[in-house]
């Protein structure tokens, strides 16, 4: 299965062609800078910074991260597929994506916890600890994926 992903038409693409890597690696940066500057800026105004942004704005924010990670989601997908044989065995590989799926699901959970009680906030009220501590969570996992997407190059 891994090595028929390898094989495809797209993987021979990125991995071949003068146009396909520069392309898919520069849409992966545009899409992890959209979802994890967005997923940041949250977490630090749930941690109690940037008062002056109302929570009801974050709901228009969290749709435009989540539109950032599918940009990085398929672009990651056509990268993986030009060495998928090589990345699935690859222990900093296999970090960066537990990194991404916990980071994925930190903001899963904000989103529902914004949506729940996004309008009940005012500006000098205080998040429930419980949502302050996804918050960093979501700026760690954030963090250690792209520490670990780094070094899949130099390990």
């Amino acid at each position: 299965m891994i090595a028929w992903i390898e094989g495809t038409a797209l993987g021979e693409w990125v991995r071949v062609s003068a146009f396909g890597y520069p392309f898919m690696i520069t849409l992966h940066s545009v899409g992890l800078a959209i979802m994890v500057g967005l997923a940041v800026a949250i977490d630090l105004r749930l941690l109690g910074r940037f008062r002056t942004i109302p929570f009801a704005s974050l709901r228009t924010l969290f749709k435009v991260a989540w539109i950032g990670f599918l940009i990085n989601f398929l672009s990651g997908a056509a990268l993986f597929s030009s060495q998928a044989t090589t990345y699935v065995t690859d222990i900093t590989f296999l970090l960066k994506m537990a990194f991404v799926l916990g980071g994925a699901v930190t903001v899963g959970y904000l989103q529902t916890a914004v949506a729940r009680t996004g309008d009940g906030h005012g500006a000098d009220s205080v998040t429930p600890f419980s949502t302050r501590a996804v918050a960093a969570l979501s700026i760690a996992m954030w963090l250690a994926a792209i520490v670990t997407g780094r070094l899949i190059a130099y390990l």
